[in-house]
């Protein structure tokens, strides 16, 4: 066997492997004694079948399984050896490959053309993206503050029932004023005063004291047996009266824009005042909307870095590839017309950053991260090196269990994948960043989709 390599142009190689008799013969006669044994042909035993039958009947097929071994296993063995760092797989190469009478030739010459990765340089000083800087305006902060004060009530347990209060009551099955005996009961039932939407039946509430007994119907309490039955349990006589004991009135205020809130909120930053509590709750959104735009920029720096860093792509190879990698999926009339719309864009990019990685490593995902990054996914704001050694073992086997299906891992190193990647050249490329508001930032992104689905 004879193998040798030639270029054929920009990042693109020849292979010819010429295969001799004595490479393959052994195969195929193991092939056919195989086939033998196995053979059923009517007048001979098992075994027993004639080997020169044996040979017209399956030495075409035996000698193509065995060339297709021998070239495979060879051109894989040529690529390792000389260290080939390939786009895609190599193709059969169709301009230099001859013919070929499997009976009568012996020695037969296979060639295939295949694709060199370019050499990559990525020069970051001279890519340059237009992005925004998103700032709230005050009238967004002031928003946020009272949706934090409503998710972070000053909670109170008032001797008399209010209006908006939640209540804990334990309730007994009551006919006639008085309670069964033996009848239907349940401790820890609760329900808010604002599910009571009759302004009579709620009087029946309003006022009392923690610790009073009264008796009420909670079908007309609540304005049918189904909203009573949602409270005190599909299997309780909800027809009927009970009598009502109130264990707890639990009642939520807007707190007030102190320390001691400040303190709550934002713990260990020593905010004094409002002004400052103001100050830390815009950063924090201008962090929420630098992390919800940050895929937005990702897309942008691609396309920078994919116009600003020049290199040939042997265009004709990929074409070729591309339709025989899709398994029948893509004809060559579809590559033909959509090669530079749908396929360039992402091949040039996936070089572009496997160069990049390649360059700096802490750019590769670790099976650690992945780990973490699923714990923050399903228990987000837990800081697991603070957590006692029983808790994180616990956490480590929910995340085990999660990270057990391959194609969850595969997502999530995607998305951690992109994730360093944007941080990564966040830091490198040159971006110039404009003020601009929400509502003005979303007004720009749909006027740019725009003008991108006009070109399309």
């Amino acid at each position: 066997m004879n193998i040798t390599q030639s270029t054929k142009g920009d990042n693109l190689i020849s292979i010819k492997i010429n295969v001799e008799r004595a490479d393959y013969e052994e195969m195929v006669e193991k092939t056919l004694k195989q086939m033998r044994q196995r053979a059923h042909v009517p007048g001979f035993r098992p075994g027993m079948v004639p080997m020169g039958m044996i040979r017209k009947m399956y030495g075409a097929n035996a000698k193509m399984e065995a060339l297709n071994t021998v070239v495979s296993d060879s051109l894989n063995k040529h690529i390792v050896d000389n260290k080939l760092d390939l786009l895609g797989y190599p193709l059969s190469d169709t301009e230099m490959q001859q013919p070929t009478d499997l009976e009568k030739d012996d020695n037969i010459d296979f060639y295939f053309e295949a694709a060199l990765r370019p050499e990559i340089n990525v020069d970051f000083t001279n890519t340059m993206v237009d992005f925004y800087h998103i700032i709230p305006t005050d009238e967004e902060v002031d928003k946020v503050i009272e949706d934090i004060q409503q998710r972070n009530p000053d909670t109170s347990h008032p001797e008399t029932v209010g209006e908006d209060d939640r209540l804990e009551i334990k309730i007994r099955e009551a006919k006639n004023g008085k309670e069964v005996e033996g009848g239907y009961e349940k401790d820890g039932v609760y329900f808010n005063m604002s599910q009571i939407k009759n302004k009579t039946q709620r009087k029946k509430f309003i006022d009392k004291e923690v610790g009073s007994e009264f008796i009420v119907n909670f079908a007309k309490v609540l304005g049918s047996e189904e909203e009573a039955a949602k409270i005190l349990g599909n299997d309780a006589p909800v027809a009927g009266d009970f009598n009502v004991i109130i264990d707890d009135a639990i009642r939520n205020e807007k707190p007030e824009l102190n320390e001691e809130f400040f303190e709550k909120i934002f713990p260990k930053k020593d905010i004094k005042d409002l002004d400052a509590f103001k100050a830390a709750v815009k950063a924090e959104m201008e962090k929420q909307h630098e992390a919800e735009t940050d895929p937005i920029l990702f897309n942008k720096m691609i396309d920078e870095l994919v116009a600003a860093v020049r290199f040939e792509l042997p265009d004709a190879f990929m074409k070729r590839w591309i339709v025989e990698n899709s398994q029948g999926k893509i004809s060559v009339e579809d590559v033909e017309k959509n090669y530079e719309s749908d396929y360039v864009k992402g091949l040039r990019w996936q070089l572009i950053e496997d160069s990049i990685v390649k360059a700096n490593p802490e750019l590769i995902i670790k099976d650690e991260e992945v780990k973490d990054f699923v714990l923050k996914q399903i228990f987000p704001g837990i800081d697991y090196a603070t957590l006692e050694d029983d808790m994180k073992a616990n956490l480590d086997k929910i995340a085990a269990n999660y990270l057990r299906d391959e194609q969850q891992v595969n997502s999530m190193k995607n998305q951690l994948a992109d994730i360093k990647m944007t941080q990564f050249l966040k830091g490198k490329m040159n971006i110039n960043y404009s003020d601009t508001t929400a509502a003005d930032f979303m007004k720009q992104l749909e006027k740019e989709n725009k003008a991108k689905s006009k070109k399309k």
